[in-house]
């Protein structure tokens, strides 16, 4: 069992080695913000800004343009800002505490979703990335065409998208420690539960198509699985990632994201067919890999990669 302070200070080892791992990004030449058929949000940690310089840079150069949006605090690290600001002219900031939420919780996550959301009620197509989330190397053209088709996804490793019923059967097979799963095991309890879907997918990538799950409706699933777990519960972290999911499933058309090619980091696994990792936070900086693919990124820029041509 880790002693919580310790991994504390272990975390913050390896976020320095990353840091200083990774620096050279700032000397790669800036990518200015270019039109494009999205809108591309990722909600920017204090400590992550470097991070999100590397991810951005990988991503952004595959996909050829689109709006950028980064979520910060109000207590934004000015160096951070300056540093986004100029390796992405162009680029929005939104500052998280002037978010309207609406029906639904602040904290969590929660902003970033209902935000995005409020972009696709708008008629975007919006890509929510988060900063731990790297392309390993070559394309990423499933995703891309999802972009060009205004088509809905999310990674979801092995899930697929199911009845709900069938998603909260399974969940009940699972430990009830985490909300995230004691909230799925209740979604055959919605009204109206029978005609809708589930994955179990991650927020960290996933696509909105514009019109395809509207503001309102998540509002009213926030309100339904608060009535259904009870207030304490359902405002817990870990909620966001099951409405993002429930928004996801229930877009017409939508689709996962095909595994093993986009999929969660687990050390000693399989990396042969990878496209892109999210390097969740319990793995994120085993065995080097992540500043590895980091690494290779920030040389093939200093090499002079060309950004993908939007279609």
């Amino acid at each position: 069992m880790r002693i919580p302070m310790l991994w504390r200070w272990e975390r913050r080892l390896e976020e320095w080695r990353f840091g200083r791992a990774v620096r050279g990004i700032l000397d790669t030449a800036p990518m200015p913000v270019v039109p494009g058929r999205c809108t591309v949000v990722s909600m920017v940690g204090n400590r992550d800004w470097l991070m999100y310089v590397v991810i951005m840079k990988a991503f952004y150069r595959r996909i050829g343009g689109g709006k950028l949006v980064a979520i910060v605090a109000h207590d934004f690290p000015r160096t951070g800002q300056r540093h986004i600001a100029a390796h992405f002219p162009g680029i929005e900031f939104q500052r998280l505490e002037d978010i309207e939420v609406g029906a639904c919780q602040r904290g969590g996550t929660w902003e970033r979703l209902v935000y995005l959301l409020d972009r696709t009620d708008r008629g975007e197509y919006v890509v929510q990335i988060d900063c731990d989330v790297m392309p390993t190397g070559g394309d990423i053209d499933e995703l891309v065409r999802c972009i060009e088709t205004r088509t809905a996804f999310t990674m979801a490793d092995h899930f697929r998208i199911v009845p709900l019923p069938e998603a909260a059967a399974f969940a009940r097979t699972l430990p009830q420690g985490s909300v995230g799963n004691r909230a799925e095991a209740a979604l055959d309890r919605l009204p109206g539960a029978e005609g809708l879907r589930y994955v179990r997918g991650s927020s960290g990538l996933a696509g909105f198509a514009p019109g395809g799950f509207p503001r309102a409706r998540i509002e009213a699933f926030h309100h339904a699985m608060e009535k259904l777990l009870g207030q304490e519960d359902w405002r817990g972290w870990g909620t966001e990632q099951c409405a993002s999911n429930f928004a996801i499933a229930n877009t017409p058309g939508a689709v996962t994201l095909p595994f093993p090619e986009y999929t969660s980091f687990h050390p000693g696994g399989d990396r042969s067919r990878a496209k892109m990792f999210h390097f969740i936070g319990s793995f994120r900086f085993d065995e080097g890999v992540f500043a590895d693919l980091a690494q290779r990124e920030i040389a093939a820029l200093a090499a002079g990669a060309t950004v993908r041509q939007a279609a």
